[in-house]
């Protein structure tokens, strides 16, 4: 994420709100389950494997901000094939990169056959700023949107959530979606990794929901591992992700930063305060984040984290002094949210 475009982000999440005000509308608002059910207890959480899995995650920002498809792929491949991650160059590119028409969502496939279970991952791309629908994806959640796949009537997610997801499934490669290229896997032993970090974390609990939904847990083993994701959906989504990640025997990692900004929206938008996330937040930007807070109270919005949160701890930047206090205190959210970190 760039930090140098991420500074007036909350400030643009305050303006927001009268624009919101006049055309959002809270059609599920009330059909929101307030759910005391627990998360499913499925372990499977490895230190050693999240580190490849971040990693994934982290290599779907190569070349973010070149509009050429073909250079991407170019420059994903090698970086796929470097010896130096934890990845160890084991991971091919299998499909992709999936880039929407407007540039702003791309994900890809890896695969690793170096054992005997073949392993796959889609890793999905975080915000780039420069691409007004990654804004519309991470802002527009003051409306709440049926989701399609599967559960219930009340199972409802943010509006730009269910938008991202709907414009990674449209992604192409070679002509091919990624509904299209997974429905050619054939083989036993297929285990499916879904990761993403910040945006591409929320596109990734979607797409895992999709993927169970849609059947293809009958195919491969599941595992999910998101970064510093904000919230995509309701407690009723939440309960539904739970269930059928737990029926089909599906770890789900929420892996955050206890100091990092971005997991806490839009769940924990009420803790950023007093708890100082990152640090003291200077009472300009504490009157946007109270005031975005009570706006999606008013509509009867509320935003669940799905499960199993595995909190890793922080970091302390050493060089987040100087500025303005506005100014340092972008700079200790950029430090603690980068995916580098």
């Amino acid at each position: 994420m760039n930090t140098k475009i991420l500074k007036p982000v909350i400030l643009i999440l305050f303006s927001s709100l009268l624009i919101f005000s006049i055309y959002s509308c809270s059609d599920d608002s009330n059909n929101i389950i307030n759910s005391n059910n627990p998360p499913p207890e499925l372990g499977g959480y490895e230190t050693g494997e999240a580190g490849v899995i971040m990693t994934l995650a982290s290599l779907s920002y190569t070349a973010e901000n070149n509009p050429n498809h073909s250079q991407i792929k170019d420059s994903l491949i090698l970086q796929l094939a470097d010896t130096n991650y934890s990845t160890k160059g084991n991971w091919k590119l299998a499909w992709g990169p999936g880039i929407s028409q407007s540039g702003g969502n791309m994900m890809y496939v890896a695969v690793d056959s170096t054992s005997d279970t073949v392993n796959y991952a889609i890793a999905i791309r975080g915000t780039d700023w420069l691409f007004p629908s990654n804004i519309q994806e991470d802002m527009e959640v003051w409306k709440l949107d049926k989701y399609p796949y599967g559960g219930g009537a009340n199972d409802s997610v943010a509006a730009g959530s269910l938008y991202g997801l709907d414009t990674l499934l449209s992604t192409t490669d070679n002509g091919k979606t990624l509904a299209m290229f997974l429905n050619e896997i054939t083989g036993s032993k297929l285990k499916m990794y879904v990761t993403g970090h910040s945006l591409g974390g929320a596109m990734a609990t979607m797409v895992s929901a999709w993927f169970v939904d849609n059947g293809y847990t009958s195919k491969f083993a599941l595992e999910t591992y998101t970064f510093a994701a904000p919230t995509v959906g309701n407690q009723s989504f939440v309960d539904h992700y739970n269930s059928i990640m737990l029926a089909s025997n599906a770890p789900s990692h929420r892996v955050y930063n206890s100091k990092d900004f971005v997991p806490f929206g839009w769940a924990g938008l009420d803790q950023i305060i007093p708890e100082e996330i990152p640090t003291f937040v200077p009472p300009k930007l504490g009157f946007v984040i109270i005031a975005v807070d009570l706006y999606l109270d008013s509509l009867g919005i509320k935003y669940e984290h799905v499960n199993n949160a595995v909190d890793i701890g922080t970091m302390t930047p050493t060089d987040c002094s100087g500025g303005s206090e506005i100014d340092n205190y972008f700079c200790w959210i950029g430090f603690e949210h980068d995916h580098n970190n």
